[in-house]
């Protein structure tokens, strides 16, 4: 089951995407702010991190241009789930490489899943097949 860390200090619209996240058997992880997420981060690294970037304390491009710093954060999958439109935000945030920029007002909660549902597909499909340990014991010879 893929892990979801939820980074928004706006409740209802967290909680809503976190509720309809669980309902398509994703587990959810939700936090108010950058500072919070960084706590909830050191606990347990999700498979793809949702921020906002405007809020209080951290907002989300400090708190993404902070984790990136260490290589065990370097490549986590982080989409920008915002209401910022600005397109400054926009080229910073793909500057530290997140795997989308969804302007909240632009999409439905359906259509946010289905970016979601989109990236892990095609995360799946970039994996390379496993080889099992005999055919690499044979090939290593």
């Amino acid at each position: 089951m893929r892990r979801i860390l939820i980074v928004d200090d706006v409740p209802l619209g967290r909680d809503a995407i976190a509720r309809l996240l669980r309902q398509e058997g994703y587990r959810t992880t939700v936090a108010r702010n950058g500072t919070e997420a960084l706590l909830k981060l050191k606990e347990q690294t999700p498979d793809l991190i949702l921020l906002d970037n405007m809020m209080p304390e951290v907002d989300g491009l400090t708190f993404l241009s902070g984790i990136r710093r260490f290589p065990k954060w370097r490549d986590l999958p982080v989409m920008m789930l915002t209401g910022n439109r600005d397109k400054t935000a926009q080229r910073q945030a793909e500057a530290l490489k997140v795997a989308d920029y969804i302007v909240k007002a632009e999409l439905t909660p359906r259509e946010i899943l289905q970016r979601i549902n989109g990236y892990f597909s095609t995360a799946a499909a970039r994996q390379p097949a496993a080889v099992p340990d005999q055919v690499r014991l044979i090939n290593d010879r």
